[in-house]
């Protein structure tokens, strides 16, 4: 748990999208900070053509197996086209703040990673050989998301469908001001596509470079070390918790 005031005087840059942000800030709130919020992907939709294909696929579902939901808005987008699943299926959870979403559902899960990451799910004893070959799973996730755990599970000889319920889009905002920049300690992100959206947004991306940016994983540090960030600050993983987690330990062991 963190101290009372660990980010006393501190104002962390917030990229979750609108909606996203509201617990991060009461957080870094909590524990002495400010918070600038300044989204880098809006969740919408998805297009005209695919709600059709989803709507079609509901006559499909019962040939399934296994549901994985890989994010809190994986649950609730989904839930627009399928509030209902097969009671045979085994409900898969990607990270306690997932397992969370689907209960406010009442949607049970049988299955949740050990952490809020793909990588922990694909080493649990029941997404091994043999037991995983054979089963027909079903990922709910964002248009165009990452294939690890798709392609990792078809490997071990399952057959895998995407269920894209909602896309995200770069917003069309205009650049952090240099006087916004200036005020900042720290940036939070929480994904690839996060990073990617906010140094493209930027007029002037080296502006950002020397200031510490909180990373959810070894890729995410990967890429921020091609981004050219001088100081990067490794979470255990994306929930705010871990976020202002490491934040306040960067600080008490910095100052």
């Amino acid at each position: 748990m963190n101290k009372v005031n660990s980010l006393s005087n501190k104002t962390i840059l917030i990229t979750r999208p609108d909606g996203r942000e509201i617990h991060l800030r009461e957080l870094i709130q909590q524990a002495g900070g400010n918070s600038l919020h300044y989204p880098v992907i809006n969740i919408l939709p998805p297009t005209d053509l695919d709600i059709n294909q989803l709507n079609q696929f509901r006559d499909q579902l019962h040939s399934f197996t296994m549901a994985i939901y890989i994010s809190p808005t994986a649950v609730e987008q989904s839930q627009h086209y399928f509030p209902v699943l097969p009671e045979h299926f085994t409900i898969v959870s990607i990270g306690n703040k997932t397992t969370d979403t689907l209960k406010r559902q009442n949607i049970f899960v049988d299955i949740e990673a050990a952490s809020n990451d793909t990588e922990s799910l694909l080493m649990d004893p029941a997404f091994q050989m043999p037991e995983i070959k054979g089963q027909r799973i079903l990922i709910f996730r964002g248009l165009g998301g990452n294939a690890l755990l798709g392609d990792t599970l078809v490997r071990r000889g399952a057959q895998v469908r995407y269920i894209e319920t909602y896309q995200r889009k770069m917003p069309p905002h205009p650049p952090l001001t240099e006087a916004q920049i200036k005020t900042l300690d720290a940036i939070a992100i929480s994904s690839n596509e996060g990073l990617n959206n906010l140094i493209t947004l930027m007029e002037d991306p080296s502006l950002l470079i020397n200031i510490p940016l909180v990373v959810p994983s070894k890729r995410a540090h990967t890429l921020a070390r091609e981004h050219g960030f001088k100081t990067i600050i490794r979470a255990i993983n994306a929930t705010d918790e871990e976020t202002v987690a490491a934040l306040s330990h960067f600080w008490s062991t910095t100052l």
